[in-house]
């Protein structure tokens, strides 16, 4: 994985309400406006003459005329070191301009060329705005048309293009880790009666809908399921303890004209099951360390430390 790394970094509206953007990221171009300026007055970067334009067309306060100023001079002499980035289509984009690559113009706009935009992090991952820290997302509403990214906005965003997790989310991360290596030992504590409550709760709590009486359902399977949204049935088979020949009962007994898939939950698997690898893709085997992870997203660590609270055997999460 390459690092993408910068020291500075700025924001642009790709033209009013995005109106450029179609004609911007295919086109690897950094559009702008500044219709009044030349391209050769840019180029030659007369900034006098061009303070001078800007204020004398400018009828608001004269913050504006410097504003303006300023965000000319930030596009025309940024180079190939500095990020750029915009939204559009709820993702961030992102690109580089190319090296000593002048201003030009078009039948759209004036614009400099850039090395391409990207919507993808260095591992690959879209940049969808709904995951991004709140201190970036705002930036889609700033009402002109650059500025740059503030330094403490900086580390944010770096970690997001080089999908490198931050000092807090890095801390949740190791003490989510080391909570389920705890849940591993209480699940395997638990009585098989509560080890398929256990198991239930996690589907129910997903939001699935059991359609039969837990543990008494068919020979071959303990909870028949539906996924509301789809319509899809699924049936789980639940153990304390399997081996090989318990799974390949269970793939004899499977037919997919019924259900979408098996799941087969065992907490304490024997060793010719945990290293069998050639799992049908018609049963999702959940291991001990899958539903220690499952537990957490489904809220039931408070359940499971209730279910082994007088457990005083000694581990080592």
């Amino acid at each position: 994985m390459t690092s993408i790394d910068f020291k500075n970094a700025f924001y642009i509206k790709l033209g009013q309400g995005g109106d450029w953007e179609a004609k911007s990221l295919p086109d690897n171009k950094l559009r702008f406006g500044w219709e009044e300026q030349t391209v050769d007055d840019i180029n030659s970067r007369s900034w006098e003459r061009i303070e001078n334009q800007l204020r004398s067309a400018h009828k608001g306060p004269q913050g504006g005329a410097t504003r303006a100023l300023n965000g000319l001079r930030r596009i025309v002499e940024s180079d190939e070191t500095d990020i750029w980035i915009t939204f559009s289509q709820n993702k961030l984009w992102w690109t580089r301009v190319e090296q000593s690559s002048p201003v030009e113009k078009d039948d759209t706009s004036k614009f400099r060329k850039v090395q391409g935009w990207s919507d993808k992090n260095a591992s690959g991952a879209t940049l969808f705005t709904n995951g991004l820290p709140g201190r970036l997302a705002m930036l889609q509403g700033y009402r002109w048309t650059t500025c740059a990214v503030k330094d403490e906005q900086i580390p944010l965003l770096r970690n997001l293009l080089n999908n490198t997790p931050g000092n807090l989310a890095e801390s949740i991360r190791l003490h989510r880790l080391a909570l389920e290596n705890s849940l591993i030992f209480a699940i395997k504590e638990l009585h098989w009666k509560d080890f398929e409550t256990f198991v239930d709760l996690i589907f129910r709590n997903a939001g699935w809908l059991r359609v039969s009486i837990l543990g008494q359902h068919e020979k071959a399977y303990d909870i028949a399921l539906v996924e509301p949204i789809t319509g899809d049935r699924y049936v789980v088979q639940i153990k304390s303890q399997a081996g090989l020949a318990d799974l390949k009962k269970l793939e004899e007994s499977f037919s997919d004209q019924d259900y979408r898939y098996i799941y087969f939950a065992v907490h304490s698997p024997a060793k010719d099951l945990e290293s069998v690898s050639n799992i049908p893709n018609h049963i999702k085997f959940l291991s001990v360390n899958k539903l220690a992870e499952m537990a957490v997203k489904a809220g039931l660590v408070t359940w499971l430390q209730e279910k082994v609270f007088s457990v005083s055997r000694s581990f080592s999460p």
